[in-house]
């Protein structure tokens, strides 16, 4: 009777290796193994370490077509692993999946801005800042002291977009229109937003909005960003997010990212928002209701970044609508 170990999505038997639901392959000598990571939560590390006995020298990754070789004397854990590391577009759409919207929403609500993440792993981060070079991934350059927006430079991603991008584009989208339609109407605004992305995208084309607005930012020592509203046409999605792409301490000083709160009848309030690597922002793009003595206001917001004291900073943006 042949025996089997469960862990999860992934089952050692003596004769097979069961790794996720559509995949059955000889263990452990043959020399590829036809594999498919599907999200980091089923590849995460405690999984991995359940195939620790396993040995192989080539892992196949069927649905990409792409070899994995694994070191002379290393266990299939470290590749499983680096795989589950490659897999950045499911790893994204999972972790957005994962993260409390409840609190969330309790959070925008309350303060205007809310902490989440990570969003991206360090790799991916270092992958997007070292492709700042290759102008084939972007559609314009923005110098800003040339324009009066502070001191730097950003540049806008073109279509398609890379599959970073529009995973997060596309996983965060649904949860935010879900916050985004309870603000208008609270602020009892009409427009409402479809359930999909790219049905939202769509009714900006129609308008004449087709370009696309997810962007990276590049500062150096002395840049800055003034406050400012990322508003583009007609079509507005009222909420966007910001992901730090380096390292706060280590690869640059200063550079907070910052929001205004402009009150009606009252100064306005700051909230500075400190990012680790990875970690991402929501906020308003251009104003959100507050709950007053008196029943629901609106409140105009701006953002910015205050001034890098050292070192180089990246960011990127990932706004819903698209430009004219």
């Amino acid at each position: 009777m042949q025996r089997r170990k469960r862990v999860n999505n992934v089952s050692v038997g003596s004769g097979t290796v069961w790794l996720s639901w559509q995949h059955k392959v000889p263990h452990p000598y043959s020399r590829a193994l036809p594999i498919h990571a599907k999200n980091r939560r089923e590849w995460g590390p405690n999984n991995a370490r359940s195939l620790t006995g396993i040995r192989d020298d080539d892992l196949y990754c069927s649905n990409c077509t792409t070899m994995f070789q694994s070191q002379p004397g290393k266990n299939l854990m470290s590749t499983v692993t680096q795989i589950t590391q490659i897999q950045s577009p499911s790893s994204i759409a999972t972790s957005v999946e994962s993260f409390n919207w409840e609190a969330i929403h309790a959070e925008l609500d309350a303060y205007g801005a809310a902490v989440i993440g990570p969003l991206l792993s360090p790799d991916q981060c270092k992958t997007l800042i070292n492709q700042y070079d290759n102008e084939d991934l972007y559609r314009s350059r923005v110098v800003m002291a040339r324009h009066g927006f502070g001191r730097g430079e950003y540049k806008y991603f073109a279509y398609p977009l890379p599959a970073m991008i529009a995973e997060l584009r596309q996983s965060l989208y649904p949860h935010l229109m879900k916050i985004a339609n309870g603000w208008n109407e609270a602020m009892g605004i009409d427009v409402r937003y479809p359930a999909e992305q790219e049905a939202f995208k769509a009714r900006c084309h129609a308008a004449g909005q087709t370009k696309p607005t997810p962007l990276i930012l590049k500062y150096g020592a002395g840049d800055y960003n003034c406050l400012h509203q990322d508003i583009y046409g007609e079509h507005v999605f009222p909420l966007q997010v910001a992901v730090l792409l380096s390292k706060p301490g280590q690869e640059f000083t200063g550079g907070e990212f910052t929001l205004s709160e402009q009150r009606p009848r009252m100064q306005s309030r700051v909230e500075v928002v400190p990012l680790g690597q990875g970690m991402g922002v929501i906020f308003p793009v251009h104003h959100r209701p507050v709950k007053g003595t008196r029943g629901t206001y609106r409140v105009k917001m701006r953002h910015g970044v205050s001034r890098v004291r050292s070192g180089q900073r990246f960011t990127m943006g990932v706004i819903f609508h698209d430009a004219q």
